[in-house]
């Protein structure tokens, strides 16, 4: 059975001969480690899949990602302030909005006429037509309630929660189209999954209520509306999640992706088999500052605590940085790799 076949199966939660096992995003990783910046690689879309192609060659993770690391590009493209950096991704300088009544004036189209947004999307065809038979090939973006953010402002985002929901929900129904706007196309490339990454939806900023309130309806809506386009879509969340878990598979998620603060047992438990969950191997205590043996041992601990059930991806907790060593992640891989199901 191929990586593919094996990845599928088990976001579908059906058997499979081993443990499943992907990066989570890698952009960073994979292109510093060559010797460029991210932004070394806009407009290039070749050298863009060649990378991603021949990586895939070295490490052979079930799934593979376009576009990872290039999020913020979205909200540049609608007039937004972006800084580049050597290693890592772009940070967005200043909210989009300086106030709501500015969003009346935000023109979505915008999205597809950035040049070096196309490129990634071109990317995407190039990497789906070379490698899309063998690995389950996809992209991401922010989902909607850290969209917003990055749209209106965190801060004023969050004192709009107590003082104006109204004005949330406008900014919300904004974020959850653009994030849409964006994928589309790399779905249309050939993408074959989406990951939705909410890093402000987390327990280390909203409470459950909240989470209910402004972020699972808009979860839902994308997921609804990528589903619909005929992909898998996995949702990562950084921090502790453990209080909200229970409300994400009514979000429609195929995969939901735990950080390392979530344990995988407690996961297992609340999540009860009803979507297909990924995770938490440390993205810097581990996966970049462990030895191998350490590495192994901690994927054989990820692995435990799953008990082997149908629906598990050994992966790291969040986007992994630049110095993670390649021997640490073909550790991962391996491992996995080694495991008999069945």
């Amino acid at each position: 059975m191929i990586a593919k076949e094996i990845i599928i199966k088990t976001i579908r939660r059906e058997e499979t001969p081993r443990v499943a096992v992907a990066l989570l995003s890698g952009g960073v990783w994979t292109f510093n480690r060559r010797g460029y910046s991210l932004r070394d690689i806009l407009g290039k879309p070749e050298l863009n899949a060649q990378i991603i192609s021949e990586t895939y060659d070295e490490v052979q993770s079930d799934m593979v990602w376009v576009g990872s690391g290039y999020h913020n590009l979205a909200i540049r493209a609608l007039g937004g302030k972006i800084k580049f950096r050597t290693k890592g991704a772009p940070d967005i300088q200043e909210p989009l909005l300086n106030s709501l009544a500015e969003i009346g004036g935000i023109r979505l189209e915008r999205i597809k006429e950035d040049q070096d947004i196309q490129s990634l999307w071109q990317a995407a065809e190039i990497l789906s037509q070379k490698i899309g038979s063998q690995a389950l090939v996809g992209s991401s973006q922010w989902g909607p309630f850290t969209l917003a953010g990055h749209i209106y402002g965190i801060e004023k985002l969050m004192r709009s929660i107590y003082k104006d929901r109204q004005a949330v929900f406008t900014v919300l129904e904004v974020a959850t189209e653009l994030c849409y706007q964006y994928l589309e196309p790399f779905i249309t490339a050939g993408v074959e999954i989406i990951s939705i990454a909410d890093p402000s939806a987390s327990g280390d900023l909203i409470s459950r209520e909240q989470f209910r309130e402004f972020v699972l309806p808009y979860l839902r809506k994308i997921v609804a509306k990528l589903h619909q386009k005929g992909v898998f879509v996995s949702i990562h969340i950084c921090g502790n999640i453990t209080n909200r878990l229970d409300l994400i598979p009514e979000s429609g998620t195929d995969v939901l992706s735990v950080d390392y603060k979530v344990d995988l047992s407690k996961a297992k438990e609340i999540l009860g088999g009803k979507i297909a969950l990924a995770g938490n191997m440390n993205p810097v205590g581990i996966m970049q500052n462990a030895t191998v043996p350490e590495v192994i041992d901690a994927c054989r601990e990820c692995i435990q605590k799953t008990n082997g059930i149908p629906g598990y991806i050994l992966m790291p907790g969040c986007d992994i940085p630049p110095g993670v060593p390649l021997a640490n992640i073909q550790a991962m891989i391996e491992t996995a790799h080694n495991t008999k199901l069945h």
